[in-house]
């Protein structure tokens, strides 16, 4: 397929009558080659296999994620501010994350979730409260976390795995920073209380995700997230700053990445 690429490129130069000698022209046409190559690649992809591409990109090594999780006004004004650390430990048998949510100074835990994932099951989640860390109830995955906008299903990114995916009409278009993406629906393998589905926005050139959207039991968005900024902590791109709203709410939630460490 690179070589039909390659050809075609050089015929159009030919056509053209110009021709390029300088190394920096030729990288740029391999580059759309490339381009061009990967386009071909992700438009046989099923919907299924693009969301479980973006499950490959959480990195296998354990990582400790600090950073601030915010409830504001859409004026700005905070109305909840917690610190948290996130362990991911995806390079485990079974994969696992622990979210620990702080007490506004930071010295006292307020709750700490425990999920992991065995090959071939859906995510188990387990929540304990307060610094004596009391056993709770199993939650609904679209719970809200700790009085946020975010859910369980959002830490969880469950719906990865999810088997029932097909594009939506449209199946491609921009997400809300301006992404080229692939737009999936998402339903789960069990019922999930509030949620019938996620559609879900993919990059098609970073193959992550973007944006997301909770669909609601009578097919309306109620909840939507997405990436604000992105930035490069210790030689890999992480999320710096993302955001949830639920629909019809003066509230938004923000969670903020400070720091990423290698325990």
């Amino acid at each position: 397929m690179r070589t039909m690429f390659f050809e075609a490129a050089l015929a159009a130069l030919l056509v053209t009558g110009t021709v390029y000698g300088a190394s920096d022209d030729l990288a740029a046409i391999s580059a759309e080659v490339d381009r061009e190559a990967n386009e071909l690649e992700q438009e046989k992809k099923t919907a299924s296999e693009i969301l479980l591409s973006c499950s490959q990109l959480i990195p296998t090594e354990r990582l400790l994620l600090t950073g601030t999780l915010k409830v504001k006004k859409l004026r700005g004004f905070i109305l909840q501010e917690n610190p948290y650390k996130l362990m991911l430990d995806w390079g485990a048998n079974p994969p696992n994350a622990e979210l620990m949510l702080l007490d506004p100074g930071g010295t006292s835990l307020v709750q700490r979730a425990v999920m992991t994932r065995k090959p071939g099951a859906a995510a188990e989640l387990k929540l304990f409260s307060g610094p004596e860390q009391k056993p709770e109830e199993t939650p609904n995955f679209a719970g809200r976390v700790s009085g946020t906008d975010l859910t369980w299903l959002d830490l969880s990114l469950d719906f990865l795995w999810w088997k029932d995916a097909r594009f939506d009409t449209p199946a491609r278009g921009e997400s809300r920073n301006g992404r080229d993406c692939h737009i999936i629906i998402a339903g789960p393998p069990k019922p999930i209380p509030g949620c019938s589905a996620v559609r879900v926005w993919v990059d098609r050139q970073l193959h992550c995700i973007m944006q997301a959207e909770q669909i609601g039991p009578q097919g309306d968005t109620v909840r939507r997230m997405w990436v604000q900024r992105v930035k490069k902590m210790n030689d890999r791109w992480m999320i710096r700053d993302m955001e949830v709203s639920t629909l019809n709410s003066n509230n938004r939630t923000q969670l903020l990445v400070e720091d990423v460490a290698t325990p």
